[in-house]
């Protein structure tokens, strides 16, 4: 493995989203604090980022560090569902109880099993990744519902919705307006610059276990420029950039290196010709 020849002790850029790797840029510490923000205050929270932008390790890095005493946490991964199926998904990761079959005697349970949460002093938050492929308005609206669950100071439920910026779109148009409203919290995820890109590959191999400089200034320049700042290509085009050095035998990754490394993987490869012909 690449990581070995650099005498690491893991893969600094796995394909999982793993929270132990998660470096804290601006935009990420400004998404946390934001989803804490609306956690506190019980409200809706929005959270809009392009492909790879770490929405996901974002949400399991909050996750992780909520306090297991006062909050209990339904995460959905993956909300292509029906309206019915969002439900009895909600109510089974919060209630912990087998769901009712009829849509009346869930609707229900889920109020009364946030009543006996709010009584013993526990608050549930439902977070929702990749809220963008949530299918038509109806589930929507049932989550807009969910918000009229309150007492009279506060919601029983939060609800943080992570989604690509179509769902910002699709939210804007006019039978989403009632649902649009509950939103009090929205924050987009913008890209690294250059300068947190190089903090980032710098913490996560040293999360690793690296000791020396191993992307050059040159190397950190191409990477900006092809991944446009968002963490996931990053991690793509590092881990063969340094598979490219190692096939080389090379301790070290320059701008030539990120290039041919690149120029094998498909979604660079045009961008390669573009930055190479300009």
């Amino acid at each position: 493995m690449y990581w070995e020849y650099f005498s690491l002790n893991s893969n600094p850029f796995g394909i999982t989203p793993d929270p132990k790797f998660l470096y804290l840029s601006y935009p990420h510490s400004s998404a946390i604090e934001w989803m804490k923000f609306a956690i506190e205050q019980h409200e809706f929270g929005l959270v809009v980022g392009e492909v790879g932008s770490g929405k996901t390790v974002l949400s399991r890095y909050l996750i992780d560090n909520l306090p297991e005493d006062d909050i209990k946490v339904c995460w959905i991964i993956n909300p292509i569902m029906t309206p019915g199926q969002l439900l009895k998904e909600i109510h089974l990761q919060l209630i912990n109880d087998k769901p009712p079959r009829s849509k009346s005697d869930l609707t229900k349970s889920i109020q009364q099993g946030l009543v006996d949460l709010y009584l013993n002093n526990k608050y549930p938050v439902v977070f929702i990744d990749e809220a963008q492929a949530i299918p038509g308005s109806k589930i929507f609206e049932e989550l807009r519902l969910l918000s009229n669950y309150q007492t009279d100071e506060q919601n029983l439920i939060s609800i943080i919705m992570l989604g690509q910026p179509e769902l910002a779109d699709k939210l804007k148009r006019k039978n989403y307006r009632a649902f649009l409203q509950r939103i009090r919290f929205t924050i987009k995820l913008e890209p690294l610059s250059k300068d947190e890109i190089r903090s980032y590959l710098e913490h996560r191999l040293s999360v690793a276990g690296a000791s020396e400089v191993i992307f050059r200034s040159d190397a950190i320049d191409e990477i900006s420029k092809l991944t446009s700042g968002y963490p996931r290509p990053i991690n793509h085009l590092a881990s063969f950039s340094m598979m490219e050095a190692a096939s080389n035998e090379r301790n070290y990754v320059d701008a030539v290196t990120v290039r041919t490394a690149a120029k094998s993987i498909l979604y660079f490869s045009e961008k390669v010709e573009e930055i190479t012909t300009t």
